[in-house]
């Protein structure tokens, strides 16, 4: 990976906010210590009591960290082209609304420069959210915002590894709706307190947990009235596709052409109809309120009725025949129409796994169903990483996350894609690069429904489930993380991607560049 060239001045202020993070001193205050743990036990010793706890001896370090949950207009493919299966894309077929997570300065001042080096935030472009770094001992504080100025759906923080009690969970439930934190509606923020153990210790995902959501473009289901009561938005216009792109990262135009038209509900379930109010905005957003009506593909008057408006190049028409064959596909597409992509040998349901109807889990998110965890599927996840004295130094910390999503929660998508950080297919998704010599280090992480099999070419690395030694492919599931590490030894133009054949030809997919 590239280290970004800043003046040392601005590198110092980046890692003093999130590598050493704003550090305040724990005054005796017990409000900010954790609950006691069930045994105050050093770690056992290999083979010792698998009931001991470590014991958390807080530092006096707190981490801050001010993250703010945004929207944008996001193509995937940027550059139009699948190089190993040699497909184009129109941006129609590979853009839809996103959301991410982005870290700031202190009250939420400005966005936060990338940091692509071994102890860095990362891109911060929204897909995944920054990483956030800390240390066995610490105390993290999350300011989080929410300005997603699109959709307007609630959204949270939910932690993995980390020590937190209830109200700092960040995960919705039905039967507790009100719980602070859990479903943080637009335009507001909370504040999370979590606890790094010695236990917290390795690679772990943060992601929205918040409340589902009717995507739009899908026809309101008698379940929806929890959208309403949370000030859920339904299918809005979409802006012209003129937002800047950023490099390895999303496109963050922020809310520059978003229609706010009457009828929409705010964030309080009201009726918005002048699109002016006093929200917070995306640095360099545009004027809420102006209506451009453009549709992306799908999308009719808000309404998904199988039938889309405009084609992608190649596509078909919805609800009808097309006979449009792509190579190596043998099955039909969920009896929408006969368009086909290569790679598969069933039926395509935008993962590459089975139909393309928007079912999930036996329920039709395209005829009135919710889904669950929404804004993570569209990108509001990022990962954690706790050290402590005994992890080593690495010359190369590449952050890769994967994902896939679906026409079930982006209908404007020509197909499903399966994606590392949020792009799909090589020179896309990110491309790594280190020398030979170089100490390096991967943290992947995974989410949504899908197994994968993560596999770099011309390399290998012993593996830390103990039981496999040395090993060139690892399975990575839903919620789950790696952490590989290896001195570089072998120079060339490489490749990384999921095993998974059909998820590979759908986009998960990059390049690994080693120098001598």
């Amino acid at each position: 990976m590239r280290e970004e060239n800043r003046e040392p001045g601005r590198r110092s202020l980046i890692r003093g906010l999130v590598g050493g993070g704003t550090v305040a001193a724990l005054t005796g205050s017990t409000a900010l210590l954790p609950p006691p743990v069930a045994r105050a036990d050093s770690p056992p010793a290999p083979g010792g009591d698998p009931f001991a706890l470590p014991r958390f001896e807080p530092n006096g370090r707190v981490r801050e960290f001010w993250v703010q949950a945004e929207s944008f207009e996001h193509n995937a493919v940027p550059n139009g082209t699948d190089a190993m299966m040699g497909r184009p894309f129109s941006p129609e077929q590979t853009t839809f609304w996103a959301l991410g997570y982005r870290a700031y300065t202190p009250d939420w001042g400005s966005p936060l420069d990338p940091d692509l080096g071994p102890n860095g935030i990362g891109a911060n472009s929204g897909i995944p959210g920054p990483v956030l770094r800390a240390e066995a001992g610490d105390v993290i504080r999350v300011h989080f915002r929410n300005n997603d100025e699109h959709y307007r759906w609630p959204h949270s923080m939910h932690p993995h590894g980390v020590v937190y009690d209830r109200d700092n969970d960040g995960g919705w439930l039905a039967d507790d709706e009100k719980r602070a934190g859990s479903a943080v509606p637009y335009g507001e923020s909370f504040t999370y307190t979590w606890y790094c153990h010695p236990s917290s210790v390795g690679t772990w995902p943060y992601h929205d947990h918040s409340l589902p959501q009717t995507p739009p473009g899908a026809d309101p289901s008698p379940g929806a009235s929890a959208d309403t009561r949370h000030g859920a938005r339904g299918s809005r216009s979409q802006p012209g596709r003129n937002g800047p792109e950023q490099d390895g990262g999303a496109v963050h135009g922020g809310a520059a052409g978003n229609g706010d038209t009457a009828g929409h509900a705010d964030a309080a379930g009201n009726g918005d109809t002048t699109g002016n109010q006093d929200r917070p905005r995306h640095p360099g957003g545009g004027h809420d309120g102006e209506h451009d009506g453009t549709q992306h593909p799908g999308h009719e008057g808000g309404q998904d009725d199988g039938q889309d408006g405009s084609q992608p190049a190649g596509g078909s028409q919805g609800g009808g025949t097309d006979d449009v064959q792509h190579p190596g596909h043998g099955g039909q597409d969920g009896g929408t129409d006969d368009a086909q992509h290569p790679g598969h040998g069933g039926q395509d349901d935008g993962h590459g796994t089975g139909q393309d109807d928007g079912t999930a889990g036996g329920q039709d998110a395209g005829h009135g169903s919710m889904v669950m965890e929404i804004g993570a599927e569209l990108g509001l996840f990022g990962i954690l990483v706790v050290t402590d004295q005994q992890t080593p130094a690495v010359d190369r910390e590449f952050v890769i996350f994967l994902h896939d999503l679906n026409r079930r929660s982006a209908r404007s998508l020509g197909q499903g894609l399966n994606m590392f950080n949020g792009r799909a297919f090589v020179d896309n998704t990110p491309t790594c690069r280190a020398k030979v010599g170089d100490r390096v280090r991967w943290r992947i992480a995974c989410l949504g429904e899908e197994f994968h099999v993560f596999h770099i070419h011309g390399h290998r690395w012993r593996s830390r489930q103990g039981y496999q030694g040395w090993v060139d492919s690892q399975i990575i599931g839903p919620s789950t993380t790696l952490t590989i590490e290896y001195t570089e030894d072998n120079p060339g133009d490489w490749i990384y991607h999921c095993h998974v054949t059909h998820h590979m030809t759908g986009g998960m997919v990059g390049r690994y560049l080693v120098t001598p």
